[in-house]
């Protein structure tokens, strides 16, 4: 019962500063403004977290281990690697607009942030990423794919515009919905690293209804 207390108050800590860091930035905020927030001590606050950007580096790892746990039960139910990948971007636009903050303190705060590359949350990240790379492999080698496709550039590329188009929305605020992005984005990536003749074989037989 104890460590349930615990855990729920270190839980409660974490999205608390998640609120502060994301609305005056990490450099601008206290830990005095997050006890405040929390309604508990400073003194509480410390006995989980010895510093300041200790606290930062919890946040992205709670977060990460929900998103990416989600991801892994999605695809064993998915079939088919374009299909794989249209999930992922769907997983990654929706958890970034229904938790703004976590997007704010990824896109604004750790992106650049090389003492955040050695932290649990980093770790919990690299492991989520290796599916998209897992997935881009098994589309080469089933013939779905091109198989003169670089793994990391096509990652980078899908990693890349997620960030792009997330780091915009929580600047501007467009586009409106992050989530009216995801098939624009899986749709041209997928048309430039699809195996076409084997797409036009597909598309063959469910014309001769085959």
């Amino acid at each position: 019962m104890a460590n349930l207390k615990t855990e729920e108050r270190k839980k409660q800590i974490i999205k608390v500063a998640a609120k502060v860091f994301a609305e005056r930035g990490f450099q601008e905020s206290t830990i005095a403004e997050i006890s405040k927030e929390a309604k508990i001590s400073e003194a509480s606050i410390y006995e989980y977290f010895t510093t300041k950007e200790g606290l930062l580096f919890s946040i992205p790892t709670e977060s990460a281990k929900d998103l990416f746990g989600l991801m892994e039960f999605h695809l064993k139910l998915i079939k088919g690697s374009a299909n794989k990948l249209r999930a992922i971007v769907y997983l990654f636009m929706d958890s970034y607009q229904t938790n703004n903050e976590f997007a704010s303190i990824m896109m604004l705060i750790l992106k650049h942030n090389r003492k955040f590359l050695d932290t649990e949350g980093h770790k919990a990240i690299r492991k989520g990423i290796k599916n998209i790379n897992s997935i881009i492999e098994e589309g080469i080698e089933s013939g779905e794919f091109k198989k003169d496709i670089n793994v990391y550039l096509v990652r980078s590329m899908i990693l890349g515009t997620v960030e792009h188009l997330t780091t915009n929305w929580i600047m501007t605020g467009t586009p409106d919905q992050l989530l009216d992005y995801v098939d624009p984005i899986v749709d041209t990536l997928i048309d430039g690293i699809s195996n076409r003749e084997n797409r036009s074989d597909h598309w063959s037989m469910q014309k001769n209804g085959t």
